[in-house]
């Protein structure tokens, strides 16, 4: 396989597309990836009707974020025949077959290969084959080529860990991303500054398994540690944290986060599922007293607060009564919206052989109906803000009507605000909640001391 050609080799300034499907973490990935470009000699712009290179980061987590990828991939193979086309992320790992049977000139980067995406892109490397022959699971060390140091969004997505070390019976990613494994401290908070000096008023701290952050390390430390470093040495910028298990959801961090207001109010728990039996069957190292113990502390501690969860529904042996007890759980839990998604047996999991499997049709209906439910909590959390003062960054302004844009609160309420200016992009303004509807929450500017 032919290595990617750059500036190096006498060539005139280039130009590449770049393509992200799944989580944030892969969103962050695509960012370094940017960067790594531009050194190169490439521009970044999706307006070239025939791109030097095109760059696709996939997701298999799901059937659905597979076919996704699988379609992405053969729609650009086709679009731009005579493109160098680079294709990672899980499903590069996981099934790299398929994806140069859809593109047989694609050059595939399987975990480990797509942690020397530089060296590969700049020539050091020269045969992929080498680097690709190596597993997930040989992965032992963050990887420097992680370093964000812009974004091409209002916020910055800062990944300070990749990998899981427990393995879930139904999740593909600990065999796709290899072993936990994170960025050092004083690495993760240099680039947190460089970020916050670029310009961007909040960063979204990511990782795959963000609440094993540290463990892996020497001398170990924990996510709070990271927190109150990126507190005490990046001022004047707000974090927002992304998913956090319940079980690793510690004290320590609570009281960090209730005596703050730069951690947004913001807390994302992929629960799963509100039955103990299935969450035992799926592997799931707690109970769901746990978890409403963990939901209750938040509101307790942290007024005003948006908890959201990730809720598999479908998994095999899930009863009616199992999913009557999810419902419950949702309820009592308190929590304000939901990720709703059905089971999806995947090639070398545990799951993928249990029995007394749910039709499809009986889990497409448990999918409407806490689909439908997210909707109701949602409205109801976000109604309780008509008429106050939030604090939004500002993600867009619109050209008409004037003065018009979106933002997002601290507490995860996108808005639509009125009596925006230029030059507030990444910015973060006092917004007053003036009505919400079916569709979206309406907003305008205020003034700081707006009460």
């Amino acid at each position: 396989m032919s290595k990617i050609m750059t500036t190096n080799e006498g060539l005139t300034r280039r130009n590449a597309h770049l393509y992200v499907l799944g989580c944030k973490v892969n969103q962050a990935e695509v960012d370094s990836v940017s960067t790594f470009l531009e050194q190169c000699g490439f521009e970044i712009d999706h307006d070239c009707e025939s791109p030097d290179l095109v760059f696709i980061n996939t997701c298999c987590v799901t059937d659905s974020a597979a076919g996704k990828s699988r379609r992405l991939i053969k729609r650009l193979s086709e679009k731009y025949p005579e493109s160098k086309m680079v294709v990672s992320g899980c499903l590069a790992e996981i099934d790299p077959a398929m994806i140069t049977k859809v593109s047989a000139n694609a050059l595939v980067l399987g975990t480990h290969a797509k942690d020397h995406f530089p060296e590969i892109l700049s020539g050091d490397i020269y045969d992929v084959s080498s680097v690709n022959s190596n597993p997930a699971s040989s992965c032992s060390q963050f990887s420097s080529a992680w370093r964000t140091t812009r974004s091409s969004r209002s916020r910055a997505f800062l990944k300070v860990q990749d990998g899981c070390s427990h393995r879930c019976s139904y999740c593909v990613v600990q065999i796709a991303r290899g072993p936990s494994r994170s960025m050092e401290l004083n690495q993760a908070v240099r680039s947190a500054q460089i970020l916050n000096g670029g310009g961007y008023s909040e960063i979204a701290v990511t990782g795959i398994h963000l609440g094993a952050y540290g463990r892996d390390l020497s001398p170990r430390i924990k996510l709070e540690d990271l927190v109150a470093g990126l507190l005490s040495d990046v001022p004047g910028c707000r974090f927002r944290l992304s998913s956090i298990e319940p079980q690793d959801f510690s004290e320590e961090l609570l009281s960090l986060i209730s005596n703050t207001s730069r951690i947004c109010r913001h807390f994302h728990i992929p629960t799963q599922s509100g039955d103990d039996k299935i969450l035992k069957d799926m592997f799931r190292p707690y109970k769901t007293d746990l978890v409403l113990r963990l939901t209750e502390k938040i509101f307790e501690s942290v007024p005003d607060a948006c908890v959201g969860m990730d809720i598999m529904v479908g998994f095999p042996g899930e009863t009616d009564e199992s999913f009557e007890k999810t419902e419950e759980f949702i309820k009592k839990s308190g929590c304000n919206y939901l990720h709703v998604f059905p089971f999806s047996p995947r090639k070398g999991t545990v799951a993928q052989g249990l029995p007394n499997r749910v039709p499809k049709q009986i889990a497409r209906s448990r999918v409407r109906i806490l689909r439908n439910l997210s909707t109701e909590l949602q409205s109801a959390f976000f109604s309780k803000f008509v008429d106050r003062k939030l604090e939004a960054l500002i993600e867009s302004i619109e050209t008409n009507p004037a003065e018009r844009g979106k933002g997002l609160t601290d507490n995860y309420i996108p808005v639509h605000i009125r009596g925006l200016k230029n030059g507030v992009i990444r910015k973060i303004v006092p917004i007053k909640v003036d009505k919400v509807t079916q569709r979206e929450v309406l907003g305008t500017t205020c003034d700081k001391d707006w009460n």
